[in-house]
């Protein structure tokens, strides 16, 4: 006789798919900020790993120093891209992608104060920072989304 009435007040309150609706859409979301996060990654990284020179010139660095440092730059870059792409699959690594945009605008902010990096640097850091922003955000969307149809569930399922 309960699970009769588990069912019914799971079919008659609030439909199954609607729990599971919200969730998924914060996942996707969040899922679809990561992938584009990890292309721009791996274009970066692969651009400036093949063409430093052409790279730090578009972002109007005056560079004549050798290419391993910028090359070195971009093979990270690569790798990161790599990761954050396993974070669609792996969530502790969403950590990961949040830490290294903040500690990209943080470096890339305190370049342009500093070290004499182009103004147009600071704008990069504004962009990295909003990406970051951008995954945190709807982290905590889904993780709370996920808590309240967790809890939505339970409630229906206590007699």
């Amino acid at each position: 006789m309960a699970d009769y009435e588990t069912s019914v007040a799971l079919t008659t309150k609030t439909p199954p798919a609607r729990l599971l609706a919200r969730p998924r859409g914060w996942q996707i979301a969040l899922n679809l900020a990561v992938v584009a996060i990890a292309g721009h990654s791996l274009a970066l990284g692969l651009s400036l790993l093949f063409f430093p020179r052409w790279v730090l010139q578009l972002v109007g660095w005056q560079y004549a120093g050798p290419v391993f440092w910028p090359s070195q730059a971009g093979l990270f870059l690569v790798i990161l891209g790599v990761t954050y792409a396993w974070a669609v699959r792996l969530r502790p690594l969403l950590w990961l992608v949040i830490g290294s945009k903040v500690s990209a605008v943080v470096f890339l902010l305190l370049s342009v104060a500093w070290l004499e990096a182009p103004r147009l640097v600071a704008l990069l850091g504004c962009g990295d920072g909003m990406m970051g922003l951008a995954v945190a955000l709807l982290f905590c969307g889904l993780r709370r989304a996920e808590s309240s149809a967790e809890s939505e569930r339970s409630h229906l399922l206590t007699p």
